[in-house]
C-alpha cells in the first residue's frame, strides 16, 4: 500500500503539470507536442508539489503529502479539461467541430512526405535507440530500487534535511553553526551548507511523505523522473524545432547516454541533475521563442528560468546568462553594437576605478572588484589567472564521462562561426550563440580565475557543474546540424519549421 501512495504523489503532479502546458497548444497537435508536455509539465508538476509543501507549512497544517495532492488532482482534472476541449482535433472519431474528416485517398497517401513515411530503414533504427533508451531506463530503476543513499554530498547536505523533517514531520530550519550552538530548544539544526535552497531536499521528502516514513527508494525516485523529463522535454522540442523524429531521437539518445549525467541517475541525491534539467530546458524554450517569438515558449522559459535559484545557488547565476542572449535576440545591427560597445566601456570603467561596494538594507554587503567578488549566500571569491588546461582537455576530450561531445561542440563552435562570417546568423542563432559563449565565460571565470581551479584539477565539479550545461549544448548543436542539412537539401529547406 506504501508504494501505491508513493506512485499516486508522483504521478498526480506529474499529470496536473502535462495537462496544463498541453492546453496551452489548442490547435491540432504539432510533432513532439505530447512529448513536450509530459517532460516540462512532469518537472513543473513536481516543482508545484515542493512550493504546496511550503505553503502548507506557512499555513500552519500539518505537513503532509495528501493535501498538496488533492490540490494537484483538482489542477489536473482543470487542466485536463481545458486540454480536452483545446485539442478536440486530435481525436477525429470522438469530434471534429464539424470538420471533414483528413483526406486518406491513394493519392494523398502517395504525396505524404511526414516522418510517418520515413525509409524502413530509418523506422527500424528508430525502434532500436528507443529500446535502447528503455533498457537504460529499465537498469537506471533498478540502481535507484536496489541502491542505498550513496553519494557524499547527499549524505552531507541534501538529504539531511528531508531525512530530519520526515522523521519529525515538520519543516524544522537548519541555521548557521553560532546559532546552532547558542539555541537551547533544540528545534533547530545545522549543516555546513545551511544556506542551500530547499527544492531539491523538499524533492526528496515528497515521496517519503506518501510511503508514511524514511525511506530512501522512495526518496531517490524523483531523480529517475527528472532524467525522464529531460528526454521527454528534449525530444519534444527537437520536433517542435522541425527535426525529423529519428533525428530528435539520436540526439535524445546522445542526452541520455552520456555517462556522467546517467551517474547522476543511479547515485540518485545530488542536485547537479535537477539544476541542469530546469535551466536547460529553459534555456531550450529560450531559443525557440528567440526563432519564432511563441509566447507559450516564452512562458516556459520564465517559469523554468525562475525555478533555476530556488533549486542550487548557482542557478542564481545561472539566470543571468538569459540576459545577454534576450538582448541578441532582441535587437540587431547597429542597435546590438551600441549595447555591445556600452557593456565594454562600463566593463572599462570599473576595472579602471577599482570596482564598486554597496550594502543595500537586507541583502549583504555585495562587492564586485577585479580581484574580489563578495556575493550574499554565494561566497566570496578572489579572482586572479590561475588556470591549467590540461584537467579541461582531459575531462572534455579524453576521459568518457562526456563520451564523444566534446569533439562534436568543436565541430558545432567550427559550423557556427562559418554560419557568422557569412552573414547568415539569423535572430535564434544570436541567441543560441550569445548564450552559449556567455556559458564558456561563467565556466572560465569560475574555473580559471577563481579558487574553484582545485576542483578542476581534482576532476570533481568541474564535471558537475558543466553538467548544467550539456543539455543546452547539445540542443545547440542539434539546431546547428538542423540549419546545415536545410541548406545542403533544397526540399527540406521548403518544409515548414517547427511542424
Amino acid at each position: 500500500m506504501e508504494w501505491w501512495r508513493v506512485g499516486w504523489a508522483l504521478a498526480i503532479p506529474w499529470f496536473a503539470g502535462a495537462l496544463w502546458v498541453r492546453a496551452l497548444w489548442r490547435d491540432a497537435s504539432p510533432p513532439g507536442v505530447w512529448p513536450l508536455a509530459l517532460g516540462y509539465g512532469g518537472l513543473l508538476g513536481l516543482l508545484a508539489a515542493t512550493l504546496l509543501l511550503r505553503v502548507q507549512t506557512a499555513l500552519g497544517l500539518p505537513l503532509g503529502w495528501v493535501g498538496p495532492t488533492l490540490v494537484l488532482a483538482l489542477l489536473a482534472l482543470a487542466g485536463g479539461r481545458l486540454a480536452w476541449r483545446r485539442t478536440s482535433l486530435d481525436f477525429p472519431i470522438l469530434g471534429q467541430r464539424g470538420k471533414a474528416p483528413p483526406d486518406r485517398s491513394l493519392d494523398s497517401q502517395a504525396q505524404e512526405t511526414t516522418p510517418e513515411r520515413e525509409a524502413k530503414w530509418r523506422q527500424a533504427l528508430f525502434v532500436l535507440l528507443l529500446a535502447w533508451l528503455g533498457i537504460r531506463f529499465i537498469n537506471l530503476a533498478l540502481e535507484v530500487w536496489w541502491r542505498p543513499l550513496y553519494p557524499w554530498d547527499a549524505w552531507t547536505t541534501w538529504a539531511v534535511r528531508p531525512r530530519v523533517w520526515s522523521e519529525l514531520g515538520q519543516l524544522l530550519p537548519f541555521v548557521d553553526p553560532q546559532r546552532w550552538l547558542g539555541d537551547a530548544t533544540g528545534s533547530v539544526y545545522t549543516i555546513e551548507a545551511w544556506t542551500y535552497p530547499h527544492t531539491v531536499p523538499l524533492l526528496a521528502l515528497w515521496p517519503t511523505l506518501a510511503y508514511g516514513g524514511w525511506n530512501e527508494t522512495a526518496a531517490n525516485l524523483p531523480w529517475l523522473g527528472c532524467a525522464l523529463g529531460l528526454g521527454l522535454g528534449f525530444y519534444g522540442q527537437a520536433r517542435l524545432w522541425g527535426a525529423s523524429a529519428l533525428t530528435a531521437l539520436v540526439f535524445t539518445w546522445l542526452l541520455l547516454s552520456l555517462p556522467l549525467l546517467d551517474t547522476h541517475v543511479a547515485l540518485a541525491g545530488y542536485a547537479d541533475l535537477w539544476l541542469a534539467a530546469v535551466f536547460g530546458l529553459a534555456a531550450i524554450a529560450f531559443f525557440q521563442w528567440a526563432r519564432d517569438g511563441d509566447r507559450r515558449q516564452g512562458l516556459l522559459a520564465v517559469l523554468l528560468a525562475l525555478a533555476c535559484p530556488l533549486v542550487k545557488l548557482e542557478g542564481a547565476v545561472w539566470l543571468l546568462l538569459f540576459i545577454p542572449a534576450w538582448l541578441a535576440a532582441r535587437l540587431g545591427g547597429w542597435r546590438l553594437l551600441a549595447v555591445a560597445i556600452t557593456v565594454t566601456a562600463l566593463g572599462l570603467g570599473w576595472w579602471w576605478v577599482g570596482g564598486v561596494a554597496f550594502n543595500p538594507p537586507g541583502l549583504g554587503e555585495w562587492v564586485l572588484r577585479p580581484d574580489l567578488i563578495q556575493v550574499p549566500y554565494l561566497g566570496r571569491f578572489n579572482l586572479g589567472y590561475r588556470g591549467g588546461w590540461d584537467p579541461v582537455v582531459k575531462n572534455f576530450l579524453v576521459l568518457a564521462n562526456w563520451h564523444l561531445l566534446g569533439y562534436l561542440a568543436l565541430i558545432a563552435a567550427g559550423v557556427a562561426v562559418i554560419t557568422v562570417i557569412r552573414g547568415r546568423a539569423e535572430r535564434w542563432l544570436r541567441a543560441e550563440l550569445t548564450f552559449v559563449v556567455a556559458s564558456l565565460a561563467a565556466l572560465f571565470v569560475l574555473f580559471f580565475l577563481t579558487d574553484a581551479q582545485r576542483w578542476a584539477e581534482q576532476y570533481t565539479s568541474i564535471n558537475r557543474v558543466a553538467l548544467d550545461f550539456v543539455p543546452v549544448f547539445l540542443f545547440w548543436i542539434l539546431t546547428l546540424f538542423e540549419q546545415t542539412a536545410r541548406a545542403l537539401d533544397p526540399a527540406r529547406s521548403e518544409e515548414p519549421r517547427g511542424g
